[in-house]
This record gives structure tokens, C-alpha cells and sequence, in this order.
């Protein structure tokens, strides 16, 4: 996550955040087969991410504790030639850091989404071109931390490369064949108007091997637009157009198969997503049954202050300046303590 900004991609996107189709309560008219009403998003439909390797995954035993989060998404394992490693470097079930998180996590009562790849790594199929090798990298996730759930974040150079999304797609077939009941997502970058052209060529990728994706999650966040852009509505035409897309590769895609993962407060691009965008994208999304809500990320999930401080793995000090713009551990704009949490997991 934290995708590059696309400034190349902003010109396509202008002018493209049109909320038509939505009705008085929300409701997606252009895809009525996908309309499931609902109050409130249910646990299993709020996964947001939690950066498993900048010393503030801490925070996720609050989320769970005093906030409700009932499943989380743990970000990210990496690629290292034939080796699936977390992306401080430490191996995949034997994370000395990480594994006791996640165990924690699990005696609280929430489920782990393990999700690959972000924009800084790339997940082992991308760095792997063993099959056998790739699939047993994965599956070790599956078995080291009880997952019922992968989720795969394609981006940067990864989401061009069609060996390698050849090979994503051949192990999910594989995982699925061989672990009764996994899901698994894609996890894209996104404009207003929808996926990019390598996003929707993932999704056919996806046809070809004979994989029905159980979510597609778009990144509703940088879009080179800068400041002023209205990221709610954003969000929703990104969605609402990608659905589209997805229906014109596989005609039984609905909503139910799709994600939303906004950058909470300050972007990479000088966008801000706001409180009031989180309140209005979580109500459209369970106003139309979409699958699953996210953010980035539960680390992100407060106001900064003029020095934040968190330990650091290993016992080192990190004691830092926060500016109030795209910082890893705070959101950059005014709120209390997970209130995104609490905005984006109650549509």
C-alpha cells in the first residue's frame, strides 16, 4: 500500500467523479443485481490493514480490544527470490515480531487476512518463477498462521507483468484446490474512473486460469490529483466503475466481490480522504453490499503530534518529527484515536 503516485494518470481521471446512479439512500441503480441493503458493514466485511513491520502494530490489539475490529489485514510478505519473507526481512512463520501479533490478534477472537506484495515488495510470484516453490511459500502463510484468507497487492511494476500474474493466478487456483474454503483477493490501483488497463488485464489473467477472485479491493488513494479533490466521491465513481470492468470480463461479479481501501487523511498526493469522506464511502458501500472495506492503515488511525514516539523492534529509540502529511503512524489531519476505524466499519 502507500501506492506511488500516478501524476501520468490524472488528466484521464478529470472530471470523471460523477455520482450518478446513486440514489437517496445510496443504492447503486446501474447495477441493481448488485444492491444488498444493509445498516451496518458486519465484522467479517472490515478488514482494515495493519503495517506488520513499522513498530506501531502494537495499536491492532486496540483496534480489536476497544474498537471491534473483528478481522484485520496484515501487510506485507514479500517476495525474496524463492523465499517468502515479511517486509522487515524476517521469515514467514518464524517472525519474532510479527507471529506473536498475530497470535495475539487470534486469542482475541479476530481472523488475519495475510496480504503480498505493496509498494515497496512484490509477492512471490513476482520474484519466483518456480510454481512448486511459489505455491509452498504461500501455503506456508496458510498453515504458520491459520488464514483462511490471502490477499495478493499487485502494484508498481508487478501489475505489468503478466509472467508473474500468470503465476499469482496458478497458485490460487492451486491454494484453493488444496486448503477447503480459502478466499483470495487482488488488491489494484485505481483511478476515478476505474482500474488501469494492466488491472483489468489481471482480471483476465485471472478467467484465464480458471480463478473467480472472491474480492477485487481498489485502492481509492492517490490519484494525483492533489489537494481539492473530493475523495469520497472519488471513491465511490473508482467503485462504481470498476464494477463495470469487472462485469465485462466475468458477468457474475457483483459488489459482494468487491473491496474499497482509502488512504486515511493526508495522501501521498496532498489529497486528503476526511472523516466526513469515511461516514459517507462506508454508507454507500454497505448501502450496496460491497464485500469487504478497508484502510491504511490501523498505524495511521491518529491525529500527529510534533513528536511522536514508538518503539522500535528490537528496543531501538524512534523518536521523530511527525509533519502532518502522509507520516506511516499518524493521519495528518484532526481526529481522535481510531476514529476512521470507527467511521469506515459502520455504513
Amino acid at each position: 500500500m502507500r501506492k506511488p503516485i500516478r501524476i501520468a494518470l490524472a488528466t484521464a481521471a478529470a472530471g470523471a467523479l460523477s455520482t450518478a446512479g446513486i440514489t437517496a439512500a445510496g443504492a447503486d441503480t446501474a447495477h441493481p443485481q448488485a444492491i444488498r441493503p444493509a445498516a451496518r458493514l458486519d465484522a467479517a466485511q472490515f478488514a482494515p490493514y495493519v503495517d506488520m513491520s513499522n513498530s506501531a502494530e502494537g495499536r491492532l490489539d486496540t483496534a480489536i480490544t476497544s474498537h471491534d475490529v473483528k478481522t484485520y489485514t496484515a501487510a506485507f510478505t514479500i517476495g525474496a527470490g524463492c523465499s517468502n519473507i515479511w517486509g522487515d526481512t524476517l521469515p514467514v512463520g518464524n517472525d519474532p515480531y510479527t507471529d506473536p501479533e498475530i497470535a495475539k490478534a487470534k486469542a482475541e477472537g479476530a481472523g488475519v487476512i495475510i496480504s503480498s506484495g505493496g509498494a515497496s515488495g512484490e509477492p512471490l510470484a513476482f520474484t519466483c518463477t518456480d510454481q512448486s516453490q511459489i505455491d509452498a511459500g504461500y501455503q506456508k502463510e496458510i498453515t504458520a498462521y491459520g488464514t483462511k484468507s490471502l490477499d495478493f497487492d499487485i502494484e508498481g511494476a508487478a501489475v505489468a507483468d503478466t509472467a508473474g500474474v500468470a503465476r499469482q493466478m496458478t497458485a490460487i487456483k492451486d491454494l484453493k484446490a488444496n486448503n477447503s474454503g480459502l478466499t483470495a483477493s487482488v488488491t489494484l490501483p485505481v483511478m476515478p474512473t476505474g482500474l488501469t488497463t494492466d488491472g483489468v488485464n489481471v482480471l483476465k489473467a485471472a478467467k484465464t486460469a480458471g480463478v473467480k477472485l472472491d474480492n477485487v479491493n481498489i485502492m481509492t488513494m492517490d490519484y494525483g490529483q492533489g489537494t481539492g479533490t473530493d475523495m469520497g466521491a472519488a471513491a465511490i465513481s473508482a467503485s462504481k466503475a470498476t464494477l463495470a470492468q469487472m462485469q465485462s470480463v466475468d458477468p457474475g461479479y457483483t459488489y459482494a466481490n468487491l473491496g474499497i481501501t482509502p488512504m486515511i487523511g493526508v495522501n501521498d498526493d496532498g489529497s486528503t480522504f476526511s472523516l466526513a469522506d469515511a461516514a459517507s464511502v462506508a454508507s454507500w458501500a454497505a448501502s450496496n453490499g460491497v464485500g469487504r472495506m478497508s484502510l491504511w492503515s490501523v498505524s495511521r488511525d491518529q491525529a500527529c503530534n510534533s513528536a511522536a514516539k514508538t518503539p522500535a523492534k528490537g528496543g531501538r529509540d524512534a523518536t521523530q518529527t511527525m509533519k502532518p502529511a502522509a507520516s506511516p503512524v499518524c493521519s495528518g489531519v484532526a481526529q481522535s484515536p481510531f476514529a476512521f476505524t470507527d467511521a469506515l466499519s459502520n455504513g
